[in-house]
């Protein structure tokens, strides 16, 4: 089940709120600690959804300002009305007088600690669980990506009813996949602003991209790991293929800062996962193999969970090949790249396998002279591009990238009589892009490499060519 939580501030706005909810709720979470004018008997003769009272005072991290004596009394109401929960914090003296008179309600006694995820998880849980609660629920900030999987596998072993959750951006994976572990909900705002816990996803995306509903313990998982995620929009397209194609798959994010701790943990769990900055050549020395190019390269997008054994391949190479192929013959073509990153390496080598002369540009020439060894070619200082001497410029930087769109590498007066190849998707027109248009240039999106290595990564997960039509139709 989805819970969608009711943060409004007024008894008025809460009835509006609960309404817009109720397409997407299945449970509905009164937060009265956030609503002054509580007319709690209105409120819930007018839920559109089975609901929890909740009332958090300020020592837990919620807004009720009123005495220990009104909240209980608030409780005591909502039970009276026929409240399906009401959600009490561990440790509070009145919890047995509730449990004495709680009748058709059920309890949700809840621990929620905003610094850390516990070590000791099971211990908490059977504390939690000897108060004789109905429902346990168990709320933790994420420090760690691997918090996520020890709160899901206290979920997968609990007895009873239970809710587990990390808070927190990295804590996004446990609130998708709770309920496919046995949770009994998982928290989705109204909208974004609407959030009642650091983390918590619009339930619009938990059900129109994630399709949370529909996940279960047979649903093969599938990610991308980096730093930072969030401008990502590969888990709007892979999810997206996932159900046009009929499987019982699902892609998230991982905020993952330490490598070390998402392959200890997740790193065999997964299908499969997209690998983006700055991990590309990190995550190599975990894998059990790598396919040829990614070795050449040195850098690794893209792993493939061959029945435990990992094999890593790069798909940066499709992106860029196949795009420029469309629009030239690469062979003897005089390509400068800009950049001495994963992705830059990757477009070298895929241009000079297509025969093409590659001189490597970038800031710092010492880098670009390291790649340009290893491979074979050329390297300069972005200074040095000289359009008279290049048929096809790619900007495989991060420059120009949201929020920096005012950014350009080169100057736009150098931005004439070359393909114009920008490898930042986000925005789709960048500035170096629209600025070679209107010099005449014939330009291709960052969103067309994104679109053809991802293709890569959707047949190598899942033996399906997927239609790129319809994925940039869904990426529109």
């Amino acid at each position: 089940m989805i819970c969608i939580p009711i943060t409004a501030k007024t008894t008025a706005e809460a009835l509006r709120d609960m309404q817009a909810a109720a397409p997407l709720a299945d449970m509905i979470e009164l937060r009265l600690d956030h609503i002054k004018d509580a007319d709690l008997p209105l409120l819930l003769a007018q839920r559109p959804r089975p609901v929890i009272v909740t009332i958090t005072p300020r020592e837990e991290n919620g807004v009720f300002t009123g005495t220990d004596a009104e909240r209980r009394a608030l409780f005591e109401q909502a039970i009276a009305l026929g409240a399906e929960y009401i959600d009490c914090n561990m440790g509070w003296h009145a919890l047995p007088r509730l449990q004495s008179i709680k009748g058709a309600t059920r309890i949700i006694v809840s621990s929620h600690n905003y610094a850390e995820t516990p070590a000791d998880l099971s211990t908490l849980y059977r504390d939690i669980a000897a108060t004789g609660a109905d429902v346990v629920k168990i709320a933790a900030h994420a420090g760690r990506i691997s918090d996520n999987l020890r709160m899901l596998e206290l979920i997968r072993a609990a007895d009873r009813g239970i809710i587990g959750i990390c808070m927190g951006e990295k804590g996004e994976v446990s609130r998708i996949l709770a309920p496919a572990y046995g949770a009994l909900l998982t928290f989705g705002s109204l909208a974004q602003g609407k959030e009642s816990a650091p983390g918590q996803i619009p339930a619009e995306v938990m059900r129109s991209v994630y399709g949370c509903e529909r996940l279960n313990r047979d649903t093969r998982l599938f990610g991308l790991i980096g730093n930072p995620v969030s401008k990502s929009r590969g888990y709007i397209l892979f999810n997206r293929l996932f159900r046009h194609y009929g499987l019982n798959m699902a892609y998230l994010n991982f905020l993952v800062d330490d490598v070390d701790d998402f392959m200890g943990s997740f790193g065999r769990v997964l299908g499969g996962f997209s690998i983006t900055m700055p991990h590309k050549q990190a995550v190599a020395q975990y894998l059990d193999a790598r396919d040829a190019i990614s070795e050449r390269i040195g850098a690794v997008n893209t792993m493939v969970n061959l029945k435990g054994r990992l094999l890593g391949c790069n798909t940066d190479t499709a992106g860029i090949v196949r795009p420029l192929l469309q629009r030239t013959a690469l062979k003897g073509k005089r390509a400068a790249l800009l950049g001495a990153g994963g992705a830059a390496r990757a477009a070298a080598a895929a241009l000079m396998e297509q025969d093409a002369r590659v001189t490597i540009l970038n800031r710092t020439v010492s880098r670009a002279q390291e790649i340009a060894r290893e491979l074979g070619c050329e390297a300069g200082a972005l200074d040095d591009f000289n359009p008279a001497e290049t048929d096809v410029l790619l900007n495989m930087t991060s420059v120009g990238m949201h929020p920096n769109v005012d950014e350009m590498p080169l100057p736009a007066e150098k931005l004439h009589d070359v393909i114009v190849f920008d490898g930042v998707y986000n925005p789709p027109e960048t500035l170096l892009l629209r600025r070679a248009a209107q010099n005449g240039c014939t330009v291709i999106s960052g969103l067309e490499m994104f679109i053809s290595q991802a293709a890569e990564q959707f047949r190598l997960w899942t033996g399906i060519e997927p239609d790129p039509d319809l994925m940039r139709k869904i990426l529109s």
